[in-house]
């Protein structure tokens, strides 16, 4: 969510851009914003008000903080925005290569795990995405 604020040209802006005009519907958990504003004090004014932006087009759903499934994922903090998409979504969208670095391009229990890039090349490349 950082990098949709941060940079305009990005394959994180393009998401939020291309969902307003697809049938994408964007999720994020409490936890998922909270940490988005705590980490938006690095950044220029000009990416916070991006941001509030961009923030309208989210879908809020509930923190999922453990699974009825064996989990081996060892980065604690990261447990809640895993457990929240498996819940919520058909795919988790992340930048964090050090701690999805494991399960990028890979699935946790069905849920696809990939970058912004990773998941429009996809689109792309099954003709539900036209080229720019």
């Amino acid at each position: 969510m950082i990098a949709g604020a941060a940079s305009a040209e990005g394959a994180s802006r393009s998401v939020f851009l291309l969902a307003g005009t697809r049938d994408w519907r964007l999720v994020t958990t409490p936890y998922a914003v909270a940490e988005t504003v705590r980490n938006l004090a690095a950044f220029p004014a000009s990416v916070t008000t991006a941001w509030l932006r961009l923030r309208s087009q989210l879908v809020t759903v509930d923190d999922v903080l453990t699974i009825d499934k064996p989990a081996v994922f060892p980065v604690e903090k990261d447990r809640p925005l895993l457990f929240s998409a498996l819940a919520s979504a058909d795919v988790l969208l992340t930048l964090d290569r050090a701690d999805f670095s494991r399960l990028l391009g890979d699935r946790f229990y069905g849920l696809a795990i990939m970058t912004p890039g990773m998941w429009l090349l996809r689109e792309r490349e099954a003709g539900r995405l036209e080229r720019a």
